[in-house]
């Protein structure tokens, strides 16, 4: 008898995942028939990857001559050897500013200016060297940190850390890993747009059809349906970021391959002082990204579940990416303009200085990209949970 009982909780239970499984594919299923949605990720996606193909299809001989010249420096040490000849470059040339765009130094020059903060100008020449140089970078962070408000103990923090990169810089050619790091904060507000119109109904469509009434009456409950439909949304928002993704970076694998990838950060972000490759780089921007897009899918969700209005839901999340992409708020005003600089359009700029405000928990000092992913996993449960307890709570059922 208690094996027969045993066997039925064990029937139920399987029963109950299947159902549950069930739910979660016919909301997925609900999700990738919408033919608004689907239609603006297919076009999305056609016109990245042809876009991206077309700047290397049209690169004219000049640009591959300067990619090809570039080759032959790959590698080499930014120190006194080749920043003297960057000099002698530059006095046949008429000054810094003058060299041509088809010299191989073309980009070592403009990657020297975004270190130092500024350009080098012609009365530079003869006092530019490797020591200068690294001083002028040194001197530009320390500007820096103190526009950003610093304190001390997030200035020793940095200061520990530049001590441990390596000098001189290896140059590495980068054309593709920096255009790479570019793309991230123009196709995260793509995401961000997409995902808003694709999860605006995932509870709002259900009053608006009238059908609320009849998908409760199953033998799925509030519980699992508000489980399935969180859970339908999140791999609907990682599976939506990542075709965007691999649309925009597929042609720079395609024409680069992976070169540049072992490259230090600072060739990427010239004034940063994370320890490391460029590689790593963006496998955290793509982490961040992909959290950042499960974010924005729980926050369309929140509002989908709360007004039960497509057109609100939709609005206020594409109004906020907008907000977003041109709000400013000023530095001196520390705790807002760091965590707008946290959002997950800004903190994935690609600007030659990451911000390098810190968030003290304690034990350990938390980076921009270390505070990003953390703060959207935490915020994206807290955003789940209210989700679910708002759906299954008995004054919602009565709306």
């Amino acid at each position: 008898m208690g094996t027969l009982q045993f066997d039925s909780r064990e029937s139920k239970e399987s029963m109950g995942t299947a159902l549950f499984d069930s739910l979660v594919g016919f909301e997925i299923k609900k999700m990738l028939l919408n033919k608004i949605t689907i239609t603006m990720l297919i076009l999305c996606m056609g016109f990245l990857f042809g876009f991206t193909m077309l700047r290397y299809l049209v690169l004219s001989p000049e640009d591959r001559f300067v990619l090809a010249k570039e080759a032959e420096i790959n590698g080499r040490l930014l120190d006194d050897e080749l920043i003297g000849e960057i000099v002698e470059s530059a006095k046949d040339a008429g000054g810094l500013s003058s060299i041509p765009a088809g010299s191989p130094y073309y980009n070592i020059v403009r990657y020297m200016n975004k270190a130092v903060g500024n350009s080098f100008s012609n009365d530079d020449l003869e006092k530019l060297s490797e020591e200068s140089f690294y001083k002028a970078r040194a001197d530009f962070l320390e500007s820096m940190y103190d526009s950003f408000g610093l304190t001390n103990e997030e200035k020793k923090y940095w200061e520990e850390k530049e001590s441990g990169v390596k000098k001189p810089f290896v140059w590495e050619t980068n054309f593709g890993v920096s255009s790479m790091r570019a793309n991230f904060m123009a196709i995260m507000a793509l995401v961000a747009i997409i995902l808003a119109g694709g999860l605006a109904g995932t509870f709002s469509a259900e009053k608006y059809y009238r059908t609320e009434d009849l998908i409760i009456s199953t033998k799925a409950g509030r519980h699992e349906i508000a489980l399935a439909k969180i859970l339908a949304g999140e791999l609907f928002s990682v599976i939506v970021s990542l075709l965007i993704l691999i649309s925009v970076q597929l042609p720079h694998i395609i024409f680069n391959g992976f070169d540049g990838i072992k490259a230090s950060c600072q060739i990427i972000i010239p004034n940063t002082s994370h320890e490391f490759s460029a590689g790593t780089l963006l496998l955290i921007l793509t982490g961040v990204y992909i959290l950042g897009a499960m974010l924005v899918g729980a926050v369309t969700m929140l509002f989908s579940c709360v007004t039960k209005n497509m057109i609100t839901s939709a609005g206020v999340v594409c109004f906020a990416v907008v907000l977003d992409l041109f709000l400013s708020v000023p530095s001196r005003y520390r705790v807002m303009s760091q965590i707008r600089y946290l959002t997950p359009i800004q903190v994935l700029n690609n600007a030659s200085m990451t911000d390098p405000r810190l968030v003290n928990v304690g034990i350990v000092f938390l980076t921009s990209y270390q505070t990003a992913a953390i703060g959207y996993v935490l915020l994206m449960l807290l955003l789940c949970l209210g989700i679910y307890r708002y759906y299954v709570s008995p004054a919602t059922r009565r709306l």
